[in-house]
């Protein structure tokens, strides 16, 4: 099946606690027991982004989800749900492919200046938040709080 001659991806935009910024980014992806976390981050604040029961996750290169570019840009926003035409519908097309057949089962995509992640979760993610009191003692200690 050819996703490219298909319908363009369908996203909703997630409301966020900090807003996206042209220095959001993707700073690191974490997976274990507690399920799938991703550290954000910009100029004025980090973010931690947990998805307690996520069925599967994958790391890419902004450049190769230009399909999203139109409606995922870091002026919309850097969280959003993928309602169609996304990695679920493309891992879809396999048919040993059970979770995605799940109507529970809802894809999310974050997005960074670089990296992107996409996210198959049951659950709506949970941030926390840190936004330091003085925004230039962040860079100033080169990003770390």
């Amino acid at each position: 099946m050819n996703l490219e001659a298909s319908v363009p991806p369908k996203v909703i935009s997630i409301a966020t606690p900090v807003a996206a910024e042209k220095t959001t980014q993707v700073e690191s992806v974490s997976f274990g027991s507690g399920g799938l976390t991703i550290a954000m981050s910009s100029e004025h604040w980090e973010a931690m982004i947990s998805f307690p029961q996520s069925y599967g996750f994958r790391v890419l290169d902004e450049l190769d989800l230009t399909e999203f570019w139109s409606q995922c840009s870091l002026v919309q926003g850097w969280l959003f749900e993928v309602v169609s035409g996304g990695w679920k519908d493309l891992e879809m097309t396999r048919k040993h492919f059970y979770s995605g057949r799940s109507d529970w089962v809802r894809e999310y995509l974050v997005v960074g200046l670089n990296e992107c992640v996409s996210v198959l979760s049951k659950e709506e993610p949970v941030f926390e938040v840190q936004v330091p009191s003085n925004p230039s003692s962040k860079r100033a200690l080169g990003g770390a709080i």
